[in-house]
């Protein structure tokens, strides 16, 4: 059994066939002369790995401050589907001819991306874009107030909290049943 580098085979098994050891050449003996085995039967391990480019975008660090410094808006509901068709690309207001309820933390976003291609910095184009976002939002409360307040004078009645609604089925429940009280 041969036991050395597989680059000297050929070599080796000529010698054996020019000695006379061996009568007959092997089968894969013209085979190895015309195609020689490579140097090694086992690959060099690698000495990096390759990794893929880390995809970033300039939204992403816009993204991160905002929604550090407002955390709550994360817990307003945000529909995926896309409601403007064609797609908003005039970002020149941050309402725009969106209703007020349709502002989110995207749209400031993207408002301040448009800021800051206009030439303000990142630091002024973040606060005008906050500013203007708080407005809007201030804006909001007030005309939701005021319609809670409307309807509450017209005779609407504020709908039940849940904890009401449960002291009231359990007040109803106690007066239907009988208490069982006896006497000694």
């Amino acid at each position: 059994m041969y036991r050395g580098s597989p680059t000297k085979l050929y070599d080796h098994v000529s010698r054996l066939l020019a000695g006379g050891i061996y009568k007959i050449p092997p089968i894969w003996f013209p085979v190895m002369k015309t195609v020689p085995p490579g140097s090694s039967v086992l690959r060099s391990p690698l000495q990096f790995r390759k990794r893929p480019q880390k995809i970033v975008y300039e939204e992403d660090s816009l993204r991160r401050r905002f929604y550090r410094d407002h955390p709550y808006e994360l817990l307003r509901p945000q529909s995926l589907i896309e409601k403007e068709i064609p797609v908003r690309e005039d970002w020149s207001t941050l309402l725009g001819s969106r209703h007020p309820t349709q502002i989110s933390g995207e749209s400031v976003i993207k408002y301040q991306l448009y800021l800051m291609s206009t030439g303000m910095s990142k630091s002024k184009a973040y606060a005008h874009a906050c500013n203007e976002f708080y407005a809007i939002r201030a804006r909001q409360e007030v005309a939701e107030r005021v319609a809670e307040e409307q309807a509450l004078a017209f005779g609407a009645k504020r709908p039940l909290s849940q904890t009401e609604r449960v002291l009231l089925l359990e007040q109803e429940n106690i007066e239907k049943c009988p208490p069982k009280v006896t006497v000694l």
